[in-house]
């Protein structure tokens, strides 16, 4: 169910919202912006994944990852009825979790699960919260100002190459998130030099380093898989993502428009200028 919050009324369109916070700078700016907009927030911090700066001077809890009740109970208690996931939160070992009941008919669900891909198991964990009570939405129906727009964007423009190598990497990234394998590909002059997986996006970027061949360097595609839950895990760019894109000899990155997120938009456009990375918003219905 969609929740309109840009209202002409302020007063009906924000809300009170509990966070569940992994790890990364999106729980900070999703905490930011949601301040600055006015949006109430409660945070869930996971212990040994969140951030501890994150949560500074904001109502919080500290949980261990498998206490999935005491979360429940916290965010009722709290009067909180929507929630939002950010940040990544990885599989831990079975010992490290903590389980309490509701965290074991969780694992209990997920371990029943035909696949143990990403898409399943968030799925899975979006119906158990909502089972109890909760609605969960995506960044983009809380803060569309995070959402990557169409275009260029910043100073630098991809040339006919540059557009050829996104065209390929933007169906070889659906192709593998039809599979539910990752969300990017890294394409250098119609070559795939790696593929998205387990990993992230990181560390694809840091093995593809040397794989470059001479010429223009390789071009990052980040698109949201075709069957993915926008609730959850939307790719993202920020301004590590640019110097890492640099220090592997990348020279631009294509990413999907509305379906991605792009943190702290100014300062990523600012870090790409100056290091000479391109960026490119693609449209959900282009090839380009």
């Amino acid at each position: 169910m969609s929740v309109n919050l840009h209202k002409n009324n302020k007063s009906e369109s924000l809300l009170k919202i509990g966070i569940i916070a992994g790890s990364g700078e999106l729980p900070e700016q999703v905490i930011e912006a949601c301040g600055r907009i006015g949006h109430s927030i409660y945070v869930i911090a996971i212990e040994d994944i969140t951030d501890k700066g994150v949560i500074k001077n904001i109502p919080h809890k500290w949980l261990h990852l498998g206490q999935i009740g005491k979360a429940i109970k916290t965010l009722k208690n709290e009067s909180i009825e929507n929630i939002v996931m950010i940040g990544r939160v990885g599989r831990p070992s079975l010992s490290a979790l903590k389980l309490d009941f509701s965290g074991l008919k969780l694992l209990t669900k997920l371990s029943k699960l035909k696949s143990q891909g990403d898409d399943e198991v968030f799925s899975t964990i979006i119906k158990f919260f909502e089972s109890s009570g909760f609605k969960v939405l995506g960044v983009e129906q809380v803060l569309e100002e995070l959402m990557m727009p169409e275009g260029v964007l910043g100073d630098i423009e991809p040339d006919a190459i540059a557009l050829n190598d996104i065209a390929i990497g933007v169906k070889a990234a659906r192709e593998i998130g039809k599979l539910d394998i990752g969300q990017a590909v890294i394409i250098q002059r119609g070559n795939i030099l790696g593929v998205e997986g387990a990993e992230g996006t990181d560390r694809l970027i840091s093995r593809c380093k040397e794989l470059h061949t001479e010429g223009p360097g390789g071009i990052l595609v980040k698109m949201k898989k075709p069957h993915q839950d926008s609730r959850v895990d939307l790719p993202s760019v920020g301004v590590k993502t640019i110097e890492n894109a640099k220090n592997s000899g990348l020279r631009g990155i294509a990413v999907e428009a509305g379906s991605a997120l792009i943190i702290n938009k100014e300062r990523v456009i600012q870090k790409a200028n100056e290091l000479g990375i391109f960026i490119v918003g693609v449209g959900v219905n282009s090839d380009v």
